[in-house]
Formats: C-alpha cells, structure tokens, sequence
C-alpha cells in the first residue's frame, strides 16, 4: 500500500510541478527527461534452450496421461511424401483410407488402433485433411506446405492429434489469402485441429500464416520440451487455443500484425511451466460496425479468457500497436515462479496501451513481474492485488513496476 500511495504521489507532484512551469518560461525538457523510462527489450529470440528431460507421464490414472504420443503403440504407418503437386503414399492401413488430388491428400481414418502418419517432402499447392474419431500421430519429417487456398494440415477430427517434430528437421506451413470453406467445417488457420494439438520432438516447426490464424485448436494446446515452433501471422491470431494452453518448455516465438489480433489466445485456463514464449504483436486496433455501433478491438500480445498462471519458464510479450496490452487477462492472474514481462510501447489515439490490464485478481509469490506502458499506466488490476512476503525488489514507478523474488 505504501508503494502504492508512493506512485500516486509522485504523479501528483509531476503534475504540480507541470502545471507551476506553465506559468513561466521554466524549460522542461530536463524535469521531463528525469522521468523518461525505456522498456526492457523484449525481440524475438530463436537462440536454444537448455532444458530437463522430458519424462512422459506413465501413470494411467494421471490426467495428462494421454497427452504423452510414448504411451500408444504406432506400428500402424502410413507415409505421405510430397513432391511439387504430387504426393506419394505408401503403407496402408486396415480402416485408412487415402484419396489425393494434386499434392492435397483426404484421409478417413476408421481403424481400430493408433495410426502415424509421416508427412515429408515439399509442395507449393498442397495439404492434409483429416477425419476420425481416432487419436493419431502426424510425424512431421522434413516437409514444407503450402496451400494456397486454405489450411496446409486440417484436423475435423475430435480427439488428439500429436504433431511430432523429428529430431534435427525444419518443417514449414503456409496457408494462402483466400480459403475455399467447405459447408459445416471449420479450417480457422493455416495448422486447425478441432481436437487437442499435442506438440512433442526437437525438431521446428515455421507457420506463415496470411489468410487466417498461424495455429489454432477448438479444443485445447499442450507443448511440451525440445519443441521449436515460430508464428508469423499477418491476419488473425498467432496461436489460439479454445479450451486453453499449457506450455511445459520448448521455444515459442510468435509475431503478429494483423488489426486486432492476438500474439496468443487461450479460451480457458493457460499454465506456463517452462519453456520461452516470446510474442510480439504490433497491429492497429480492429473496427466492427454492425447497426451503427461501433466495437474496437486493440491487439495483444498475450489475451487470455480464463485463469493464467505462471509457475516456471518465460513469458515475454510486447504490444506496439495503438491501444495495445502486452497482456489483456480476464480473469486472474497467478505468478509463482519463472518471469513474466510485459511491455507497451503503441500510441493512445483509440484505446490505452497498458503493459497489463487485469480484469481479475493479481496474485505475487515467486519468480519475476515486469509491465511497462510508455503512455498509460503499467498495470491496471481490477481486482485483489497481493504480492507474498520474501520478494527482494517491489519498485513502483510511472511507466513500470518491477517485483522480483
């Protein structure tokens, strides 16, 4: 509270001390410049990370236990080998069936137990569909996709799909400006999956998004250790998740510029456990004018529906755009260890750019806090703000707050 009162203080006194020199000819510039704060730098970082083994979970009454791609046997194979506008598919499979046109590939996939595909090779005009009610396994093995009317891999599937990248390979998406839509069937990014994503390997993972999302989920994203994956997306969100995200380690970097979009959105609870997430997203507001009134959407970098909560890794997001928030959080917020940065650094034409804005409670007990705003305030929490004892720096300022255990 102190602090608090502190921070209200010196705004007060600056805006005193503003006000007297406007009755003089008092120079500004070097009272002003005392209070010039510059951010932390936050850039996109694809340097490597040292992390723990990933040990699977082993323990079927574990909840995350079908989350791991070790606990099913895949000796059913089927391999799908792109080569220009053509692909090659070889290996077939009791209840799979593969239809191709080109280089885009069908796949019906009614067989009685798991089932990998492996996907390499290039194509400029190509893609994967799926359908079943099967969990799956797509090994992704040196391949780069384009398709230039809708999504590169297309999951209408409900149950998980683990997108493994093999070790040591680069693997790219694209997707193309204009999606062809098929009745009753949703392709809302250039990777879509109705059911879980479930990211595993050291290899990495390039989606170039233009028409639509980067990634996106209707149900929930895990990512787990060893991942690389990196987003740029110049319409919609970056990485999108309707029923949540939980980031155990891997480097995630994610750039986009689209008007109003989300560097990462998740529609229910996100965790961060490990790992870097870096996302930077720099677009202007978005307009929606339907009757006459008018609803404006800033980007950010970070916006979450649900529950956030940070208990290792690093977080580190930044909004350039107008109005923009490097986290917008509509509920609570929990940092218990790891770091979590935030910077804003657009213009306040529309909406406030703020370095956080929290709609719910603001819970401190370990690790790093950082929000920065050049031109709005810092952190805006709505409700409860508590910060643990031990911490070892709580500096309050008029662009930043720094708490760090």
């Amino acid at each position: 509270m102190n602090k608090i009162l502190r921070y209200s203080l010196l705004l007060a006194a600056l805006s005193l001390m503003m006000a007297s020199c406007e009755k003089d000819d008092t120079d500004m510039a070097d009272i002003i410049t005392q209070y010039q704060v510059e951010p932390a730098s936050i850039e996109l970082d694809y340097s490597d990370l040292e992390e723990a083994a990933d040990v699977p979970v082993t323990d079927e009454n574990d909840s995350a236990y079908n989350d791991y791609v070790e606990n099913s046997a895949w000796n059913r194979v089927v391999e799908l080998n792109f080569a220009g506008d053509v692909v090659e598919v070889n290996g077939t499979v009791p209840g799979v069936m593969v239809r191709t046109e080109g280089a885009h590939v069908t796949v019906v996939n009614m067989s009685t137990g798991p089932v990998k595909f492996v996907a390499s090779g290039v194509t400029a005009d190509g893609s994967m569909k799926f359908y079943g009610d099967k969990r799956m396994q797509l090994l992704l093995n040196h391949v780069d996709i384009t398709n230039q009317h809708g999504a590169a891999i297309n999951n209408q599937g409900s149950k998980t799909m683990y997108v493994v990248l093999a070790d040591g390979t680069a693997n790219s998406l694209q997707d193309g400006p204009d999606y062809t839509m098929v009745d009753e069937e949703d392709q809302k990014a250039a990777l879509f999956s109705e059911g879980q994503i479930i990211f595993s390997g050291t290899g990495r993972l390039n989606v170039n998004a233009v028409g639509r999302g980067g990634i996106r989920s209707d149900d929930y994203i895990r990512v787990r250790p060893g991942v690389k994956i990196n987003v740029n997306c110049s319409a919609l969100d970056g990485l999108r998740a309707n029923d949540g995200i939980i980031m155990d380690g891997g480097v995630i970097n994610i750039e986009t510029t689209g008007d109003g979009a989300k560097g990462v959105r998740s529609g229910g609870p996100m965790r961060v456990n490990g790992g870097r997430l870096v996302a930077i997203s720099t677009g202007a507001p978005r307009y929606a004018d339907e009757d006459g009134i008018v609803d404006t959407t800033a980007c950010a970098a970070l916006y979450c529906d649900s529950v956030l909560v940070v208990g290792g890794g690093s977080l580190k997001l930044k909004a350039t755009g107008d109005g923009g928030k490097g986290l917008n959080a509509k509920r609570d917020v929990n940092v218990a260890g790891g770091s979590m940065m935030a910077v804003a650094t657009g213009t306040r034409t529309i909406k406030k750019p703020k370095g956080m804005k929290i709609d719910g409670s603001l819970a401190m007990s370990g690790g790093y806090f950082y929000s920065y705003s050049r031109r709005s305030d810092p952190l805006e929490v709505a409700g409860k703000t508590s910060v643990a004892t031990g911490y070892k720096t709580w500096d309050i300022g008029p662009k930043v707050i720094t708490i760090a255990y």
